[in-house]
């Protein structure tokens, strides 16, 4: 699960996206839940002290991932090859690090680099091509 999940659960802006990924957290228990170590750095990073102590309770028990060099390494390849551009290096780490784990599926809000067809497909070519397991990209409102 990447940072824009954890930002749309307390986003008053977008009240759809919200109640939607509250609805979506009321069935975490039904899954293994992982957090990168990218999302935890993150979240403490916010500026928001009321903020930041929702996100602590809210990953609390959750399982953080390392971002290991072989993830690195696979992230560089999806933005070498354009699949996320270079400025958006966290994201193509969030993708990475969850294929390099063998987690099913990356939950994100963020269409514009993750939650689209064209990233899709080139995550998983790209996969297939270094021996790594396809993996789903989907917004928390597709396991509602």
């Amino acid at each position: 699960m990447d940072t824009s999940v954890f930002s749309a659960y307390l986003d008053e802006r977008q009240p759809e996206r919200m109640a939607l990924t509250q609805e979506f957290w009321r069935k975490l228990k039904d899954f293994d839940i992982y957090i990168s170590e990218i999302t935890k750095q993150e979240l403490e990073a916010t500026t928001d002290p009321a903020k930041q102590k929702q996100f602590r309770k809210l990953i609390k028990g959750m399982k953080v991932l390392d971002v290991s060099k072989e993830a690195e390494t696979l992230a560089r390849r999806y933005t070498k090859d354009g699949t996320v551009p270079k400025k958006f290096i966290n994201d193509a780490l969030q993708i990475a690090v969850a294929t390099v784990n063998q987690t099913a599926t990356v939950l994100s809000w963020n269409f514009r680099h993750m939650v689209n067809k064209k990233v899709k497909a080139k995550v998983n070519a790209t996969n297939v091509s270094l021996n790594y397991p396809s993996v789903e990209i989907s917004a928390p409102a597709e396991f509602i």
